[in-house]
């Protein structure tokens, strides 16, 4: 895997330790972190605007060959500045996702740019007792957690997450019996679900879930778009559906990435000409199954 990204993204150089450095594939030129002494190498700042791509990430290749996704500049922008559905400006916030998965750069990015922190989690693998740690001596006031983490939290002792003042989950279907007993244990705590592939930068739509959950809830809904960002219920035919009837979700916006790298017919696949937009518009058809319920909100259904 490390060999097919370092070719796919003509990687020139690799930040590393000494340990991993005979593990690096050529022709990457490694640059031991113990070997910098404090003195970094000479770099000149390429020209950048909005448009230009910021980070290449890797799917995991599960369903076949990674794909590599084109992350501009004003896509992160877009996620982190004047965002509507987390409170950012001087909050610290909990990093403990791995940098090939995108929600570091909600974790990253989103105190830098409102003047806030991140703390670092230095485990690699994070369980309850080192988040609680880390959330505890840290003062950490928000976190991101995938919904198995969260559920694996929960039912250790949800009493783990106590401190944080806002709380996003997402990556999967939320457990509903978790989500309850995390809102009981966390009263001072705003649980938000978050969905969103990473062809859309980390989030597409947030839904702050209330505290008086319906008794009867089967699932947590996954909300209303989050700013800048446009979400449509499509039929097979491209066309809009009306609240209740399922169909594919459609996104558009400025955080759709720029394409797959080196995947030119991929990307003409799934970023599509937006027939409700202008000229140069796109939606990214995300191949989940959706539907909105009468109050505006998309409830996920499947894939």
């Amino acid at each position: 895997r490390l060999a097919f990204l370092a070719q796919d993204a003509g990687v020139r150089i690799v930040l590393c330790t000494q340990a991993q450095r005979d593990r690096l594939p050529p022709p990457a030129a490694p640059l031991c972190i113990e070997a910098l002494d404090g003195d970094a190498p000479d770099f000149v700042a390429p020209h950048a605007d909005g448009d230009t791509v910021a980070y290449v990430m890797y799917t995991s290749g599960s369903t076949g060959q990674p794909k590599g996704i084109e992350i501009r500049h004003r896509s992160i922008l877009r996620l982190v500045i004047d965002a509507d559905y987390v409170e950012l400006a001087g909050q610290s916030m909990l990093h403990a996702a791995p940098l090939g998965f995108d929600a570091s750069t909600l974790e990253v990015w989103g105190p830098l740019l409102n003047a806030g922190r991140y703390v670092l989690h230095d485990e690699p693998l994070p369980t309850p007792t080192g988040l609680s740690r880390t959330i505890r001596e840290g003062d950490v006031t928000v976190a991101w957690l995938t919904a198995a983490l969260f559920n694996a939290v929960v039912d250790d002792d949800p009493q783990h997450l106590s401190g944080l003042r806002q709380l996003l989950i997402g990556g999967e279907a939320l457990s509903v019996p978790h989500v309850r007993r995390a809102l009981q244990a966390l009263p001072d705590t705003v649980i938000t679900n978050g969905y969103g592939p990473t062809e859309c930068t980390t989030f597409t739509t947030t839904h702050r879930i209330a505290r008086d959950l319906p008794a009867d809830a089967r699932s947590v809904p996954i909300g209303r778009p989050i700013g800048d960002t446009q979400a449509y219920v499509l039929s097979p035919t491209m066309r809009p559906l009306p609240a209740g009837l399922v169909g594919e979700l459609f996104v558009g916006g400025p955080g759709l990435a720029r394409g797959y790298l080196n995947r030119e017919a991929l990307t003409a696949e799934r970023f599509l000409p937006n027939p409700f937009g202008g000229a140069g518009e796109r939606l990214y058809r995300t191949g989940d199954l959706v539907r909105f319920l009468d109050d505006g909100v998309i409830e996920f259904v499947g894939r």
